[in-house]
């Protein structure tokens, strides 16, 4: 009853990427950025929101936006003023002068990058179970590989510390997904996007926890 749960909590707290309609993931924003999906009214993108093909994000001012696409694994940073629009797998200028740095992240960290709890708690369409996807691997190799990851990573990159934290969750290693956050609240005190992260993880794991009781 246990695993059957924990998959549950899956569909709630985990994206799948490449199985679901959503296409990448938002890894840092500052400044005015807004996100219209479909006829929707705009509101403010946070950061690890997930996107789908189609949404518009209008930046303004000295905004900045790092997003990931799941397939493919391009990250774009854009800077600047001007309006996007979500793909596939890249992102097309519709308004502006607009011109992304652009890098492709390896297949590993990408995978768990897809799987960073999203702020509305939901997977926008379909549902995955937890089981049908792959694993991240053993304790062992996750930490290896953030270590590979880190030395590879700029210093003020975070993504790292999101392959760590979503591999730790999906390993059921909550106490050291606490201690990390932890850690990363410590290295950089009143950072937004680490408070936002620590309140994902924790509704997280407190949903996870629940679920193993049943």
């Amino acid at each position: 009853m246990m695993h059957k749960a924990w998959w549950v909590v899956g569909i709630a707290f985990v994206s799948a990427g490449a199985w679901s309609a959503e296409v990448g993931l938002v890894t840092a924003v500052s400044g005015n950025v807004r996100l219209q999906e479909d006829k929707a009214a705009a509101s403010e993108l946070k950061s690890f929101v997930k996107l789908r093909a189609g949404d518009r994000l209008s930046l303004e001012g000295a905004s900045r936006l790092q997003m990931v696409y799941f397939e493919g694994g391009r990250q774009e940073t854009w800077q600047g003023a001007g309006q996007l629009e979500v793909g596939s797998g890249a992102s097309k200028v519709v308004k502006g002068g607009l011109q992304p740095e652009v890098k492709t992240l390896p297949a590993i960290l990408v995978k768990q990058l897809s799987k960073t709890p999203s702020p509305d708690g939901n997977v926008k369409a379909g549902m995955v179970r937890m089981r049908s996807m792959p694993s991240g691997g053993t304790l062992e190799s996750v930490e290896k590989n953030y270590a590979d990851l880190r030395k590879q990573a700029d210093a003020g990159d975070r993504n790292p510390e999101l392959y760590l934290l979503a591999s730790y969750f999906e390993l059921r290693e909550f106490d050291k997904v606490d201690a990390l956050l932890q850690q990363l609240g410590e290295k950089s005190p009143g950072d937004q996007e680490v408070k936002v992260l620590g309140a994902l993880y924790k509704r997280a794991i407190g949903n996870a926890r629940m679920a193993e009781k049943k």
